[in-house]
């Protein structure tokens, strides 16, 4: 900008504004009008008047003598109108300003409305996989019951492969033994003589601890001489517990005969005979492969089947 005189003050102006009208420079403290407002005018700069030039354009009463001291009042009235003439840029620095404001607002506006979608978005992700995690949890259920069921009837139908099967516990086992002649000597004692017709097969199997004695394993040909062989037992060793050297075997241990169970049913045996000493019950037995208790003489049978029938015993 070239240096120009100021209209008003008459000092150098190098930053200022100059009137479309009387095309004086003017400083901006001078004009009436900040800097930053004279910016934001935008078009509006090439039609911006001075104070001057917009009091010209008011209509004047008629002219009338003046008092010696006009012009003193007339520089106080000026000054005075300096003073107030940021007022008359008010209006348009006001305007500026709402614009302003108004694409601020429709900014955040719109940042507002990105955001939101977003976050529906997210949450309708959420929601999806949720809704699938939900899905394969019931899937998972559906399967666990189905693989109960399937172990259920495998260890039904193991179990029933043993029905006609009787577990004899307490005999050691010596070089050379005769299995068959073993049972026979057992089935004489409990007054249940068996003959070697009557059994299908004899073995011992194996235990989970080495030191432990191998139980003998017999497979009579029918279910009914394997329920008669186990009452006959349970009978003789109510007055009289058997052990091995009453039979002229080896060691003093002594002798149980019990129904063949597979290991879930030795396991639930085991937890069943737990559960009714802490509830006070006075009967555990096994008939048929399946677990009977009772509490009292007078009580009703209760038969286990499964872990889940544990809570009966209260």
């Amino acid at each position: 900008m070239e240096i120009q005189n100021c209209g008003s003050c008459g000092d150098n102006v190098s930053e200022g504004v100059q009137c479309t009208v009387c095309n004086q420079y003017l400083h901006f403290q001078c004009s009436g009008v900040t800097e930053a407002g004279y910016r934001r005018l935008g078009d509006r700069k090439f039609t911006w008047r001075c104070f001057k030039c917009k009091q010209s354009n008011t209509p004047q009463p008629p002219s009338s003598p003046r008092p010696e001291n006009e012009s003193a009042i007339l520089l106080e009235i000026r000054a005075l109108s300096a003073k107030m003439a940021p007022l008359d840029n008010l209006k348009d620095e006001f305007s500026a300003l709402r614009s302003e404001f108004a694409e601020l607002k429709s900014s955040f506006h719109n940042q507002y409305i990105a955001m939101i979608d977003n976050l529906n978005n997210k949450i309708n992700g959420m929601e999806s996989r949720i809704a699938q995690a939900e899905q394969v949890q019931e899937q998972v259920a559906s399967i666990r019951v189905r693989l109960e069921k399937l172990e259920e009837d495998s260890d039904n139908k193991d179990q029933w492969s043993r029905m006609s099967n009787v577990e004899v516990k307490g005999i050691e086992q010596t070089k050379n033994e005769n299995l068959i002649d073993i049972i026979q000597k057992v089935g004489t004692k409990i007054n249940y003589p068996i003959h070697k017709s009557q059994i299908n097969f004899v073995t011992r199997v194996p235990t989970k601890d080495p030191e432990n004695i191998k139980p003998i394993i017999v497979c009579f040909s029918n279910r009914y001489v394997k329920e008669d062989f186990i009452a006959a037992a349970r009978y003789e060793f109510k007055t009289t517990p058997l052990t091995a050297d009453q039979l002229q075997l080896k060691g003093k241990h002594r002798i149980y005969i019990n129904d063949h169970l597979t290991t879930k049913n030795k396991n639930l045996l085991s937890k069943t005979k737990k559960a009714a000493t802490e509830a006070n019950f006075r009967y555990v037995w096994v008939k048929h492969a399946k677990i009977h208790i009772r509490k009292t003489d007078t009580s009703p049978v209760i038969i286990i089947k499964s872990e889940k029938d544990l809570v009966k015993i209260v």
